[in-house]
């Protein structure tokens, strides 16, 4: 505990580099009409080039029109069934758009006025002429480096009914990708890509001025801190909403929210004002939200760096609102049900996990469509430290109907091991660095984008250590902190942070799709004949069986009864990894050898004067992502005594294992 608490210290205490300077600012003016479910707004956006070569062509994100028809890339990719269950056709208040009513544009230079010259809705990713969410701008010049332009643009969002992260439901709208949002410029091209079924957004820091207009019955939220309000006069209200070094901005309206707020404090972190807006009928849950709150910007604080902004919003969204679980920088929504026991941590482990996206995403803002698995993997495997920190070990929930939880104590699912079972289903699959549209499934996007990187990351953890582990996540937040980092930009950290060359572990886990299983397949042991009056072919057996691979397992002995004892491990599966195997003897003696794993099996033999007892590979349970841990131990002997025996042990907890497993497969199937 002292040394974890020297290192908090350093963590908390260490000075963080400079933040870069931004290159774009929004300055958007924007009125709802709760009576046509539409946004009406005037936005002025500033954009410098700061790349070293010249821009003519600026591509912006429109992704409300993902929700226009069913013609578009997501509808296609969703199959229709999650935005609209029913047989009936689709009515026309589902669905919703953004429509660019008029766009101007202002260019520094001696050239004299710059212009529009070409609008026009382009589908980087795929042949869908009719998708909508990318919207392409010519001017008549090309901006050089260090240029600036200033866009003046008009537009209609048409917001749908809750669908996908966004909408509205009765009188509650979340407003979330709303605005068009211009991609990120980077290495000569525009990274702009279409609104897809399991891509989220990348943009660049940026700051944000957002004037609100809304009924005046109405509680507000949104990203940054509310830095002035107006009565209008005619029944609604004015909210105006400043933050810099985020890039996006959301907001959430309804008179069904209460506010409630608090001030997170903590030594060697800086003070957060705590906002939660609040259903009424989870009113008696406030105080598990706001706990949840300061256990994740505690421990997220000290592990990673330090909440870098003065307010986080955390949104209590109604059940059918298809709003809940999702992060935007400085305002996240929970997700919990009116019914919710403590040991099922729901609201907390949502919004643990939603707060952690402030920092893999918010702050550290790798691009999410094309590399899922750094922020969401990253999210995972915090969420599981924080848990594992802030409450008590995990137990096994089901929800019966949807709503009522039976809960029960987990013998194989601790926060470490809690997605092994969805690597063990989907693990092979896909490699995780796909583009988020590129896996096979749902299933694979999931394994890969969450499930995997979580476990990759524990097993990182159980190999390096605590201490180097958070040092390395530390480093790697400090050096991209308002950054666009890549996969090669986390591996050379965390390699250098180690003071070895990873590559042979990031090989195995990132880059590829085969899952790991090592078993003890043989492991027995027999008496050594006397030799004298044994049939020639008996003896010949015999005396083969005596010769070890390894001289060094040899012992001299002067006993009158010698042992032969064989191991064999196995490579089940396509994973590679270094591995130790540790065999007891009766004796009390243990041998421990580090097999590379690279080959499909390896073989220890010895010729001892005592009986082998047991064999067992990763004894200490470093190789987390081991799909099938029930096989990694071997008995050759139950003791002789009334008691229960190891063997009996291991297979009740094999098959309670398999059973939880079945459990939870039958639970996602309903």
């Amino acid at each position: 505990m002292r040394v974890f608490g020297l290192l908090a210290l350093w963590l908390t205490t260490a000075p963080l580099p400079a933040v870069p300077e931004r290159n774009i600012s929004y300055d958007i003016q924007a009125k709802l009409d709760p009576a046509s479910k539409t946004v009406e707004a005037q936005q002025v956006l500033n954009w410098r080039n700061s790349s070293d070569r010249p821009v003519r062509e600026f591509h912006f994100h429109l992704y409300l029109n993902a929700f226009r028809n069913n013609r578009s890339t997501m509808m296609w990719e969703l199959g229709f069934a999650p935005f609209w269950r029913d047989k009936d056709p689709i009515p026309e208040d589902y669905w919703g758009f953004i429509d660019v009513d008029s766009i101007q544009v202002e260019a520094d230079g001696p050239e004299g006025p710059t212009r529009v010259v070409k609008r026009r809705f382009i589908h980087p990713d795929d042949d869908n002429a009719e998708d909508r969410t990318v919207l392409q701008v010519e001017l008549d010049r090309p901006l050089a480096p260090g240029g600036q332009v200033r866009f003046r643009i008009e537009f209609t969002s048409k917001l749908p009914r809750g669908a996908r992260r966004t909408g509205w439901v009765e009188d509650y709208y979340f407003v979330a990708q709303w605005f068009p949002k211009l991609g990120v410029f980077a290495d000569g091209a525009w990274y702009c890509h279409q609104y897809h079924r399991h891509s989220e957004y990348f943009a660049d820091f940026g700051d944000y001025e957002v004037s609100l207009t809304i009924p005046s019955d109405m509680v507000v939220g949104a990203t940054g801190r509310l830095v002035g309000e107006t009565d209008n006069g005619d029944g609604t209200h004015t909210h105006q909403f400043q933050q810099e070094n985020v890039h996006d901005f959301t907001w959430v309206a309804s008179t069904r929210l209460m506010p409630r707020t608090r001030k997170f404090e903590h030594p060697g972190l800086p003070p957060v004002d705590m906002r939660l807006l609040l259903l009424e009928e989870h009113e008696h849950l406030e105080e598990r939200y706001f706990r949840a709150m300061e256990h994740s910007l505690r421990l997220f604080g000290t592990w990673f760096g330090p909440y870098p902004y003065s307010i986080l919003t955390l949104v209590d969204p109604p059940y059918n609102s298809r709003t809940g679980g999702m992060e935007y920088p400085t305002l996240v929504t929970g997700r919990t049900g009116f019914w919710s026991p403590p040991e099922t941590l729901s609201p907390e482990g949502v919004t643990i996990h939603e707060v952690a996206h402030q920092w893999w995403y918010g702050l550290v803002a790798s691009n999410e469509a094309e590399e899922a698995w750094l922020d969401e993997g990253i999210t995972s495997w915090a969420t599981d430290r924080a848990s594992r920190e802030a409450y008590a070990p995990r137990v096994h929930v089901e929800w019966l109907l949807g709503e009522i939880p039976l809960s029960f104590p987990s013998v194989t699912r601790p926060f470490e091991t809690r997605n092994l079972a969805w690597v063990r289903r989907g693990g092979r699959l896909d490699v995780m660095t796909r583009n988020s549209w590129s896996f096979r499934n749902r299933r694979s996007y999931f394994v890969n984008a969450y499930a995997k990187p979580d476990m990759v990351l524990w097993t990182l953890e159980r190999y390096l250590g605590t201490e180097v582990m958070l040092r390395a996540i530390r480093t790697y937040f400090e050096r991209y902190r308002y950054r666009h980092p890549t996969t090669e930009d986390f591996v050379r950290t965390v390699s250098e942070v180690a003071g070895e060359d990873l590559d042979w572990f990031f090989r195995e886990t990132i880059h590829s799709a085969e899952t790991v299983d090592y078993a003890v397949t043989e492991a027995r042991s027999m008496a050594i004949p006397d030799l004298k009056g044994v049939p020639p072919g008996e003896a010949e057996i015999v005396e083969e069986a005596t010769v070890a691979e390894n001289a060094s397992n040899q012992e001299e002995t002067a006993s009158e009864k010698v042992y032969w004892s064989r191991v064999v491990v196995t490579r089940l599966q396509g994973g590679r990894f270094p591995v130790d195997v540790v065999m007891e003897f009766e004796d009390g003696k243990r041998f421990r050898r580090l097999w590379d794993g690279q080959y499909r099996w390896v073989r220890y033999e010895f010729k001892r004067p005592s009986r082998l007892k047991s064999a067992v590979v990763d004894p200490d349970r470093k190789l987390l992502l081991d799909i099938n841990p029930t096989n990694n131990s071997r008995l050759v002997k139950p003791p002789a005594s009334g008691k229960p025996s190891l063997a009996t042990r291991k297979w009740t907890a094999k098959w309670l294992f398999w059973l939880q497993n079945l459990m939870e497969i039958a639970a996602l199937i309903s």
